[in-house]
Parts: structure tokens; C-alpha cells; sequence
């Protein structure tokens, strides 16, 4: 039988590996779209600004303009973010007297190389203080304003923010990783589950609607650290086949205090999109929602690989890695932990700097 430092070995590569691959991730749950906002700041007039995502190089940076309803164009800037700001005059007869003048407004992005599957997230706010939130796929780049949003254009849109934001949140899944481990067995697994959602649902709403708040730089150095304590648990576990701690038995309860932690940083996500003023609620339930769903297929996905994996080899005969390897495959815990003690480091020297 193949000893423990055996499987450490093999651990500290798969540690090298991973380290090296989120290396450049240290805000892991960033979105990277290319961010347009346009507020109108009175009835013909508008102020267009955009900021390309750091993995843009120089010089293909994309050109954002707004046509239609005989705009032009009369500055262009860069503020203090590094933010492009253009400033149009529209003719405002066109914009509100005619039936179906809510079309009629569009933003055009233009690469000057190649599209490079970059998504965009338009933020278009209202004079009267609506915001309108449009999300779009790297080959929409002609996109029409709308003059308002319906509910249910809301709810969609809101879903799959929600939805793409849990997939692109590698911190919360490592945590849900970690989760689905110690929970272990399907109804343990829903349980500890629905602890985790209702934690994090109680605090994005109240977080969303400014009912309370806290730094969201230190919630950033937080949720990292709530993935090694699960991490630190499965490894005291396996190291001295000890299951009788808090975590362990009660998995939910630990789940939602955590839960609690993580529902700011989702707020903190949301907060960036904006909600619209007359469909808040509406929006916010959509969003939660949206984050449910992609968090249910992930535990889905981690679920079918886990009895695949063991079917597979189990069928094959392979007795040295499904007796070996497999059965000892909590040591991936190791570079889980190392991973999320990088991002805590890391995002705590960004306190300090």
C-alpha cells in the first residue's frame, strides 16, 4: 500500500500546478466584461463612458459610440479611472415623439483588429433615475436601448447575470467544493446546500437594499479564509480520521454562517450591475435566483463526475488508482487550501497598499 507521503508528493504538484493557473486570479469572482455606461443628463443630452478589462492588450482596445436620433458627438476624454467619456447632443424630439422613439437610440462597439469574445455589460441610467441594465454576448455589437424594461426582459436579464456571475466565482465554488466533501451522501449534500443559500440569499438582499453594509475589501479577504477553514477540517480529518467536530456533524449550520459572509460578496457584485429603480425586488430575486441555478449545476456537475469517475475505474479493474488514489482523493484538499490562502494574502496586502 502506497504510504501518506506518497500522496503529498502528488498533492504538491497538483498545488504547483493550480498556484501557478490562478495566479493572475486573486479577485476570483471578477467578472471581466467590457463595462459601457450611459447616463442621461437631460433630455438631449448624454454622457457615454466605457472601460475595457486588464486582459485587453494596448491597441486593441474597442471604440464604443452612440448613433441615432441625429446625436453628435462633442468631446471625448478620459477621467481619472481611465475610463473613456464621450459627451453626445441628441435632437430631442426624436427621442420621445414618435411611437417606438424607445428604439431608436443605439450603442455600436467597433474593435479595430478582431472581436475577442469579450462580453459587454451596459449600464444606461436614466434621466429620472431608472437604470436600465443590458447584458450581451461577444457578437451583439449593435445594441438597441430600450426606453424601459419590461419585467420579464428584467428577470432574464437578472438571471443570467446571476447565473454567469456564480460560474465565474471560482472562490464561492471552491467553497462549494469543499462543502459537497465534508457533507458527503445526497441529503446531507441538499441539506448543507440550502444552509449555504439561505445565508448568502439573507445577506444579498439586505446588502442590496442598504438595509446594512460592510467593506467589501475586507469581505474580499474573508471569503477565502471561510474556504481554508473548511479546507483545515477535511485535512485534520484525514490526517487523524476525526469526524467529530461542529463542521462535520452539522455541515448546514456551519453552511449558512459562511453563507453569511459570501451573500456580501454576490451584493458587492450586484451592486455593480445596479437595480432599477421601479423593479428592485424584481431584480434582486432575479439575481439570487440566477446565482441558485448555477451554483445547483455545478453540485450536479461535481456529483456525476465524482460517480463517474468511480464507476469508470471500478468497471475497468484498475485496482491501484480506484483503491489507491481514488479512495485517497481527499488529498486534493491541499491545494484548495494553498490556493485560497493565496487569494487571502493577496487581497490582504491590497488593504494595506
Amino acid at each position: 500500500m502506497l504510504n501518506r507521503s506518497l500522496y503529498k508528493t502528488i498533492t504538491t504538484i497538483i498545488i504547483s500546478l493550480l498556484v501557478t493557473i490562478f495566479n493572475n486570479l486573486s479577485f476570483a469572482h471578477d467578472g471581466r466584461p467590457l463595462y459601457i455606461e450611459l447616463k442621461e443628463i437631460s433630455e438631449n443630452r448624454y454622457i457615454l463612458r466605457w472601460k475595457t478589462p486588464p486582459v485587453m492588450q494596448p491597441g486593441t482596445e474597442p471604440e464604443v459610440s452612440l448613433t441615432g436620433n441625429f446625436c453628435q458627438r462633442h468631446s471625448t476624454t478620459l477621467d481619472f479611472s481611465g475610463r473613456h467619456v464621450k459627451s453626445y447632443l441628441c435632437q430631442a424630439s426624436h427621442l420621445h415623439d414618435f411611437k417606438g422613439a424607445e428604439n431608436t437610440l443605439k450603442l455600436k462597439i467597433s474593435y479595430p483588429i478582431a472581436n475577442p469574445a469579450l462580453s459587454s455589460l451596459i449600464q444606461y441610467k436614466k434621466l429620472k433615475g431608472d437604470t436600465i441594465n443590458i447584458f450581451n454576448g461577444p457578437k451583439i455589437l449593435v445594441i438597441d436601448l430600450p426606453y424601459k424594461l419590461t419585467i420579464w426582459e428584467c428577470v432574464k436579464q437578472y438571471i443570467e447575470a446571476g447565473f454567469l456571475h456564480i460560474l465565474e466565482g471560482y472562490d464561492h465554488l471552491l467553497f462549494v467544493l469543499c462543502l459537497v466533501f465534508i457533507a458527503q451522501g445526497l441529503k446531507s449534500i441538499l441539506v448543507a446546500i440550502s444552509g449555504f443559500t439561505l445565508g448568502h440569499s439573507l445577506t444579498l438582499g439586505l446588502a442590496s437594499l442598504n438595509l446594512f453594509s460592510i467593506r467589501i475589501d475586507v469581505v474580499e479577504v474573508l471569503i477565502p479564509l471561510s474556504i481554508m477553514f473548511l479546507a483545515a477540517e477535511i485535512v485534520y480529518a484525514i490526517e487523524r480520521d476525526n469526524k467529530n467536530t461542529l463542521t462535520w456533524r452539522y455541515p448546514a449550520i456551519v453552511a449558512g454562517g459562511f453563507g453569511l459572509l459570501h451573500g456580501f460578496g454576490f451584493a458587492s457584485a450586484l451592486t455593480e450591475l445596479g437595480l432599477p429603480q421601479s423593479q428592485k425586488i424584481i431584480a434582486l430575486f432575479s439575481f439570487n435566483i440566477g446565482v441558485e441555478l448555477g451554483q445547483i449545476l455545478f453540485v450536479l456537475v461535481l456529483i456525476a463526475s465524482i460517480f463517474l469517475i468511480k464507476w469508470t475505474f471500478s468497471r475497468w479493474s484498475v485496482s491501484f488508482f480506484y483503491k489507491h488514489i481514488l479512495a485517497q482523493s481527499g488529498y486534493i484538499i491541499y491545494p484548495v487550501g494553498v490556493v485560497s490562502a493565496y487569494w487571502s494574502i493577496d487581497r490582504a496586502l491590497g488593504l494595506i497598499y
